[in-house]
């Protein structure tokens, strides 16, 4: 039966042999296959998901803490200088 979706190929190179190898052992009922391969998918896209959400929440973080003002006060050097004898 036809399909109206997109299909990929995916040649089985040393690094989908070694992805197929390494989803075999998390999860040994489902077969090695296209099964396997949709499986690795949407658990690579989920990790890159949670990566986006924790660059974002970084990014959130230092510009907030940039928000917060300088980290030194205002003539800070030339209190330090004047702290050294002369």
């Amino acid at each position: 039966m036809s399909t109206t979706k997109a299909r990929y190929m995916i040649n089985d190179t040393r690094d989908v042999a070694r992805a197929l190898d390494v989803a075999e052992r998390v999860w040994p009922n489902v077969p090695r296959g296209a099964t396997a391969v949709r499986r690795l998918i949407a658990k690579g896209a989920d990790s890159l998901r949670q990566e986006q959400e924790v660059r974002r929440a970084a990014v959130d973080a230092l510009l907030e803490f940039g928000d917060a003002g300088p980290a030194y006060p205002p003539d800070y050097l030339q209190d330090l200088r004047d702290e050294w004898p002369a």
